[in-house]
């Protein structure tokens, strides 16, 4: 069962119209790993009587537990991310987590790809910054597909963010969330990076529709992936019965 705890805004700062960063601190320590995420409670009741929570990756490092970022994306009519981005310094939030596996087992070694679309840039930083990582980053490439340069992070933001010992990175377009060439396009770069080199493990996040073909290309290419490795943020995959 869900423990509600409790996180108190420190501040908040326009990063775009549409993103919101969240810098708070949790009551407690939160005992998470880089990577996962928590679910934020809106307080917001539907008629229905469901209540809207929405899930957030932890933008920062678990070096740090108690002090943390989230990065919120301003969803139209999104009762969710509309209450985000009504926070304010002083007030507080309740949620539930840390949540997810998006991080590599204890004692991981060799080549990392991790590879994010668009909002999943989020639990990429969270888990670049996983003291768990820190053996892997050098040999580390962080790969962030985003349909422009004006959408969600800005790309400095995001290029400060990467620790300086990773290995590699690249930032590059993708057509839009639901363009028939989006899946193919975000394939043709796995290919090309592939053809550079294997890798020992993948994370992907983002798109859910994107992560599940890549997963099986990787899989298909010999790296060791799993279902554990991906986190979908959106176009969630249909649960199995």
């Amino acid at each position: 069962m869900a423990v509600a705890k409790t996180a108190h805004v420190v501040g908040t700062e326009k990063l775009r119209p549409d993103t919101l960063l969240l810098d708070l601190c949790a009551t407690e320590p939160l005992g998470f790993v880089g990577g996962q995420y928590l679910i934020l409670d809106s307080r917001i009741i539907l008629p229905s009587g469901k209540a809207v929570k929405r899930a957030y990756s932890f933008l920062t490092g678990d070096a740090e537990q108690r002090r943390f970022q989230l990065a919120v994306k301003r969803i139209p009519d999104g009762l969710g991310s509309g209450f985000a981005h009504g926070l304010a310094a002083g007030t507080d939030i309740s949620f539930s987590g840390p949540w997810g596996k998006f991080f590599p087992r204890e004692g991981a070694s060799g080549r990392t790809l991790i590879l994010a679309t668009d909002t999943g840039i989020t639990a990429a930083l969270g888990f670049l910054h996983a003291t768990r990582v820190a053996p892997l980053l050098s040999q580390a490439l962080l790969i962030w597909l985003r349909v422009s340069s004006d959408y969600f992070l800005p790309e400095e933001f995001v290029r400060e963010r990467i620790p300086a010992d990773c290995g590699d990175m690249r930032i590059e377009a993708i057509p839009a969330i639901g363009h028939p060439e989006r899946i193919p396009h975000a394939r043709a770069i796995l290919r090309q990076v592939l053809s550079c080199g294997g890798f020992d493990q993948a994370f992907i996040a983002g798109d859910g529709d994107v992560n599940q073909v890549l997963l099986d290309d990787l899989v298909a290419a010999g790296v060791a992936v799993s279902k554990d490795n991906v986190e979908s943020f959106f176009n969630m995959p249909k649960k199995s019965a």
